[in-house]
């Protein structure tokens, strides 16, 4: 029994490091989240895009207004099922179909990011999702929506329940010894 039993452990071991390992798990953007200390809605964003209505299978240039308090920036695009769609280009860290940069200079009074839509034909409006995060990782949140018409909004309306679906506040944070 005792000779089972010293067998048993180094296999028990071995197996779960192996799950612990494994390709799916190895690779996983999931590292990069956390929760932000606090998230609030704004209700002037001051958030362009350009083009300002949605066409599919187009780069798009979204400029945000910061200042030198914010640390960085985290962008999300979703459709009007709430799907997150399309790509963000050069983004410093990926988690759950968000996306972050870090700010580069603290003199910068613009952020400005590459967002290419997907090919579908089938997304009627898409509203990007904007979180401003400053050195205390308080998030601001802010919107602007984007339709196939020109009657695009570029905030929520006041009151408006804020959806962040999969992750609720849950975003980005640098890994130990970074």
């Amino acid at each position: 029994m005792a000779i089972l039993r010293s067998l048993l452990l180094p296999l028990g071991l071995f197996l779960c490091l192996g799950l612990l390992c494994s390709p799916a798990s190895c690779i996983n953007h999931n590292d990069n989240c956390t929760f932000f200390s606090k998230v609030i809605a704004t209700t002037y964003s001051g958030i362009h895009a350009n083009p300002n209505v949605y066409k599919s299978n187009t780069v798009y240039t979204v400029s945000v207004p910061v200042n030198n308090s914010i640390s960085s920036v985290v962008l999300r695009a979703m459709d009007q099922h709430d799907s997150v769609i399309g790509s963000w280009q050069k983004a410093d860290k990926y988690c759950n179909g968000s996306v972050l940069y870090h700010m580069k200079s603290p003199y910068s009074k613009l952020f400005e990011a590459k967002w290419v839509s997907p090919s579908s034909m089938n997304i009627t409006a898409v509203e990007l999702q904007v979180f401003t995060v400053d050195f205390h990782n308080t998030a601001r949140v802010s919107f602007k929506m984007l339709k196939r018409n020109a009657n695009s909004s570029s905030r929520r309306k006041l009151g408006e329940q804020l959806l962040l679906p999969p992750l609720h506040p849950s975003m980005f944070s640098p890994k130990p010894g970074l």
